[in-house]
């Protein structure tokens, strides 16, 4: 096993002032040997308490394809890594793959607390995020092919991006999503070469024309009304969405950096958030993770997504209101270290979470590193953990997500510590 290079495990704790509860996190992994089959390396994911002591590891059927959640009965769900090779035109990252992008997964698997398969499904094309619905079913995210003729039409990006076959002709792909009932039968599917639009939906001029959209999340919710949506990132657009499921209308899209000008018809962009001081300005670049604040924490119904920065150099949770539209999106609240010097950045992965005392957790991915915000603050941090696993070389400790639960989340928490001791 790779040992980190930075300082790791509990950096910081002030327990008058955190949420307390358990960590959940999976280090990222990608190894050589991994790819002979499904079962041939181990992965963990871990539960600790506030002090950085694992109270449970699971061992994980494969490789984690980004992220693990903690279902309220106590079952872990988890995307896994696919190992195969038969189909040699799935995307991914692994040792030759012929169209490489990140966020591979392949498998959905649930698992109990005992780390044993209650579910499992199997898609080669399924990627980075998932989530468990309120009737059962799953919903994830997918890669699709876009059309040559439509390629043509996505604008912006670095031109000549695509992946180019022998033949000369170009490649793209973008993503739908797919909801499937316990049978892994397909109950509905939304498919964005549907929806999005060619004179909105720019690339951003810092990312490659591999893809359009590149979602890295997905997270179902009911609106004020009880209607169904979806909330989405798109990487590549700097944009966050929000779609209604029903009627599969793009709703809101809030944070992209480019846009075309009506007047000149050439691609413009939107003013870019600064490093040292809060500005609430709602202009994103490669963000992720977005979801709805739940029911019973301060902002429930707002938006909150971690910013990569992509045109900032430096990261930051944001928190939209509910009632931003397109033309108007409202910054309520965003995380600020005020510095030029050492921040909280990750140029990749990473996610946010609202805690129900007002804090936010937040995760830089790229460093592994885990931190709680004080509410009302934009920079206290009262809880700061660094992953000390690395089980691979290339991602050298880094965690896509990771999430805090209370005390009283599952019943098998009643067999742990408590989470303060």
């Amino acid at each position: 096993m790779q040992k980190s290079f930075i300082l790791s495990g509990l950096i910081n704790y002030n327990p008058e002032k955190t949420f307390n509860g358990y960590t959940l996190y999976a280090p990222m992994q990608l190894t050589t040997q991994a790819w002979s089959g499904l079962y041939s390396e181990p992965s963990y994911a871990y539960l600790i308490d506030m002090q950085g002591n694992e109270v449970h590891t699971w061992r994980l059927p494969s490789m984690p394809g980004c992220h693990s959640v903690l279902l309220e009965n106590g079952n872990l769900l988890v995307a896994g890594i696919d190992g195969s090779r038969e189909d040699v035109n799935k995307p991914g990252t692994y040792p030759g793959a012929k169209y490489l992008m990140g966020g591979v997964a392949g498998y959905l698997f649930e698992i109990d607390w005992e780390g044993n398969i209650v579910y499992q499904h199997h898609d080669p094309y399924m990627h980075h995020d998932f989530d468990k619905l309120p009737n059962g079913n799953y919903v994830y995210l997918q890669w699709e092919e876009v059309p040559e003729e439509k390629q043509r039409k996505i604008r912006g990006g670095i031109k000549g991006t695509e992946f180019i076959e022998e033949d000369g002709a170009t490649t793209m792909f973008t993503d739908n999503f797919v909801e499937i009932n316990h049978r892994g039968e397909v109950i509905w599917e939304w498919h964005a070469i549907d929806h999005l639009d060619f004179d909105k939906d720019i690339i951003g001029p810092v990312h490659a024309r591999e893809e359009w959209s590149h979602f890295n999340g997905i997270h179902f919710f009911l609106d004020d009304k009880g209607r169904e949506k979806i909330v989405t990132t798109g990487r590549h657009l700097d944009c966050m969405y929000v779609i209604d499921k029903k009627k599969g209308e793009v709703e809101k899209r809030i944070g992209a950096y480019s846009y075309l000008d009506s007047e000149t018809g050439c691609i413009e962009h939107r003013k870019k958030t600064g490093p040292v001081i809060p500005q609430k300005i709602p202009t994103l670049g490669g963000p992720h993770a977005a979801y709805v604040i739940p029911e019973g924490c301060p902002g429930a119904g707002n938006y909150l997504l971690y910013d990569n920065g992509m045109y900032a150099d430096t990261s930051r949770a944001v928190e939209f209101s509910k009632d931003s539209t397109t033309e108007n999106p409202i910054v309520v609240w965003e995380s600020c270290q005020g510095t030029l010097g050492r921040k909280h950045y990750s140029n990749f992965i990473s996610g946010a979470q609202r805690l129900p005392n007002g804090n936010t957790l937040i995760c830089d991915g790229a460093m592994g590193r885990f931190f709680e915000l004080a509410v009302g603050t934009h920079d206290e941090v009262v809880w700061e953990f660094v992953n000390p696993h690395a089980p691979c070389k290339l991602y050298n400790g880094a965690v896509f997500r990771a999430h805090r639960y209370g005390p009283d989340h599952c019943p098998q928490f009643k067999t742990l510590p408590p989470p303060n001791k």
